[in-house]
């Protein structure tokens, strides 16, 4: 019995050592470690980390024939890009198109397809049987237009082609040789839109969806599709839609257009870009003095004549002048949330 005590003693003596040396031991760790991370925080106090240097510096501007700048002699992107440090831009715009399908080739809206005998033909064009989004096409024009992009991992190219009169025929054509499966709606990723997620996004929709039922509802849509396919932390602006020169205060379509814009900048605040008329202190900042016929289209709440291309053949698109204004507020947005 005694020496069962004596053993049982001398067990909880060590332990009560061991106790002792693990805990001076865990202090000096635990001291060490707050030293270190002290010092880090110092070093980061000292020289802290630029996000910014890392970010991509691309400035993507999509939109409509408004965005490639139709009307002016180049899209006010390059404008906007030049002033920031020479930045680089894209300007992605098809004339005439709708809300929806622009955010298609921005990436935010899947596109799915179909094609004729559910697969590739080597390096030879097939014809798409069924499209999720006509994504290329528009009234305005006939035009060709292509967009890159892959379907089950093999890099194509869709084609737009239109005759007037007839519906627009779509093909793709790999650009090596593949006779690869192609299910029923497949999708396809588009690779302009997939390397500019990480760039700042200014997205102008919208113009033409004016006039027709449902504006609104497919604006706001296409947008909050196209915001969220940008890589977060997203950097994106709005624009407003731009009143045309025809569509005076009081007509169905300018308070149409205002309706829209109420909601886009109570929906988006301070990463909304207005479209209302230039004041006097941006005219006079690009130089620009008012004639009487522009004055009375102020007074209407419109962008003056004098900075359209053409109101009478032509009551939409800006020129050069009222381009700059555009791409002046766009400057500044930019500059105000240190895009």
């Amino acid at each position: 019995m005694i020496e069962d005590n004596l053993t049982n003693s001398d067990i909880t003596s060590k332990e009560n050592l061991l106790s002792r040396r693990r805990f001076f031991r865990n202090s000096g760790a635990a001291i060490l470690t707050t030293t270190l991370l002290s010092s880090c925080n110092v070093i980061d106090d000292i020289f802290p980390k630029n996000d910014k240097e890392d970010r991509d510096k691309t400035l993507a501007f999509f939109g409509d024939s408004l965005t490639i700048g139709a009307g002016g002699t180049a899209p006010y992107g390059n404008i906007v890009g030049a002033a920031l440090d020479g930045r680089p831009v894209t300007s992605d715009g098809i004339v005439g198109q709708i809300a929806s399908r622009i955010a298609v080739r921005q990436g935010g809206v899947p596109l799915k397809i179909s094609v004729e005998g559910n697969k590739l033909n080597g390096i030879q064009p097939v014809k798409i049987t069924k499209l999720s989004s006509q994504f290329l096409s528009t009234p305005s024009n006939s035009d060709e237009y292509s967009r890159t992009g892959s379907v089950n991992g093999v890099r194509c190219t869709i084609r737009r082609s239109a005759i007037t009169g007839q519906d627009d025929v779509y093909t793709i054509t790999p650009t090596t040789v593949s006779i690869i499966d192609v299910a029923a709606d497949s999708e396809f990723l588009l690779e302009d839109a997939a390397r500019l997620k990480t760039a700042t996004q200014i997205l102008w929709y919208g113009r033409n969806n004016i006039g027709k039922t449902g504006a609104e509802a497919e604006i706001i849509s296409s947008l909050e599709s196209s915001i969220a396919y940008i890589t977060l932390p997203a950097r994106y602006v709005v624009l407003g839609v731009l009143i045309a020169a025809s569509e005076n205060k009081g007509t169905d379509n300018y308070n149409q257009a205002a309706s829209i814009n109420a909601s886009l900048l109570a929906k988006y605040s301070d990463r909304f870009v207005e479209m209302t008329p230039p004041t006097d202190a941006e005219m006079a900042a690009i130089s620009y003095s008012p004639t009487a016929d522009d004055l009375k289209d102020l007074e209407n709440l419109n962008f003056p004549r004098g900075m359209r291309m053409d109101i009478i053949n032509d009551d939409i698109h800006l020129n050069d002048k009222g381009y700059q204004i555009v791409a002046n507020r766009v400057i500044e947005k930019l500059k105000a949330l240190k895009y």
